[in-house]
């Protein structure tokens, strides 16, 4: 049996593993924390085809010169990581061009397109209970000006068979959601999007892969990948190696890290977010919320709300900026007609974030086993088992239904190369 080893056990991980078992693979994860534990736990849940859009966008530079300083920021990026990070913002901000942004976006849908269907034949899967509700999605804007501005871009979705957002008054809005205030002025609604517990998905596939004769290695870090010519030959624990045919770099935001240990440079960076998950709220909305000014999200979870937002480029670390977090209580309560309380948890994780605000995804020049899907920034749960689906094939098979060009790990300016 082919074995293939996948370094980094979340919802992308996860994924790959679940499609490459279901391909007849020997399957084993490994990850430093527990799978799942990571960014894949404390995010929003959205699953938004419609939303694959990429982080650059024109007009971003201005807004985000302006916005670095301020901790309160959607956007801050704390001036001592700038001299480490001026190459990869230098690229970053040059990608914010409408050419750059329309290919992008068209590139995110292409590996959305199929996103609702596998999310379907997943919730189908015997064995796999997870949270998932079908409620749409609901932008809402305190200045009207901003919605025909944000309904333009999104009118590309129907290139995937998507529904056209529609736009919604400031009467409508306030009947969908009640708990919205006379402050908001109209909307934006998407039908066909959902969301899910992510933290529930990630534990129904874990379940699923060790009931399914998946080897999950918990607290174990991966320190080296061992090469032998162009082939990855094993995993090095430390104390141990585990021997593969084929190996899967899953690790998120630290990609970029395990990579370099073969000689590989991807522009690999984490983007900080935050959320507050808040159990038995004293308000439930109806649907997630998208809160247009700020940037700030919400989602309604079985017993519990979830607010989140904000983009934080400070390096790799656990810290948790309290202005940021007070940030995301001030926006939602500029939309929201009374203050959402309740016992409070909270959470930060590590977006992984290319300049060009792409998934890396395919396998890596000079090496015939080996191969990266990460970069999805604060798109992990929607893309995940679309990315999953795709590297599965691309594993077994060398090729994948679906364009990779856009998301090869080569695309950036500076050229792998290999020591």
């Amino acid at each position: 049996m082919t074995k293939a080893v996948i370094v980094g056990g979340g919802i992308i991980g996860l994924a790959s593993a679940y499609f490459l078992r279901k391909k007849g693979f020997d399957v084993v994860i490994i990850d430093k924390g527990e799978p799942g534990s990571g960014c894949s736990s404390g995010n929003m849940g959205w699953v938004c085809p419609s939303l694959s859009d990429p982080v650059p966008a024109p007009g971003l530079v201005k807004t985000s010169l302006k916005w670095m300083m301020k901790r309160d920021s959607p956007l801050y990026i704390k001036p001592s990581v700038v001299p480490s990070l001026s190459n990869w913002l230098y690229h970053f901000w040059k990608y914010c061009s409408e050419e750059a942004f329309q290919k992008g976006f068209e590139a995110g849908l292409e590996l959305s397109k199929n996103t609702l269907r596998l999310f379907d034949e997943l919730e189908e899967e015997g064995g796999l209970e997870f949270e998932m509700h079908r409620k749409g999605l609901l932008f809402v804007f305190l200045k009207e000006g901003y919605i025909e501005e944000k309904i333009d871009s999104y009118r590309i979705v129907e290139k995937i068979g998507l529904p056209l957002p529609v736009v919604k008054t400031k009467r409508e809005v306030i009947e969908m959601e009640p708990a919205l205030s006379d402050a908001v002025e109209g909307g934006i609604y998407l039908p066909a999007e959902r969301h899910v517990r992510p933290e529930s998905l990630t534990q129904a596939l874990t379940k699923w892969l060790v009931a399914n004769g998946v080897e999950v290695r918990s607290q174990t870090e991966v320190k080296d990948l061992i090469r032998q010519g162009d082939q990855i030959i094993a995993a090095n624990l430390g104390d141990t190696t585990i021997e593969g045919d084929h190996f899967l770099v899953t690790t998120g935001a630290w990609a970029g890290q395990m990579l370099n240990k073969v000689g590989i440079k991807v522009p690999m960076t984490a983007g900080k977010g935050y959320s507050l998950t808040i159990s038995s709220p004293s308000i439930q909305v109806q649907q997630p919320l998208y809160l247009g000014d700020s940037r700030v999200t919400i989602s309604p979870f079985n017993g519990s709300t979830r607010i989140g937002g904000t983009m934080e480029l400070s390096g790799l670390n656990s810290d948790q900026n309290q202005r940021r977090i007070e940030s995301l209580r001030r926006s939602v309560n500029q939309y929201i007609r009374n203050p959402i309380s309740g016992k409070e948890k909270v959470w930060s994780g590590m977006r992984p974030m290319t300049p060009d605000g792409l998934p890396v995804l395919g396998a890596i020049p000079s090496f015939t086993n080996l191969f990266v899907a990460s970069g999805h920034a604060m798109s992990g749960i929607s893309m995940a088992l679309s990315t999953g689906s795709v590297m599965s094939d691309l594993i077994s098979n060398g090729k994948s239904d679906i364009d990779l060009a856009p998301f090869a790990p080569d695309r950036f300016n500076t050229k792998l190369q290999n020591d």
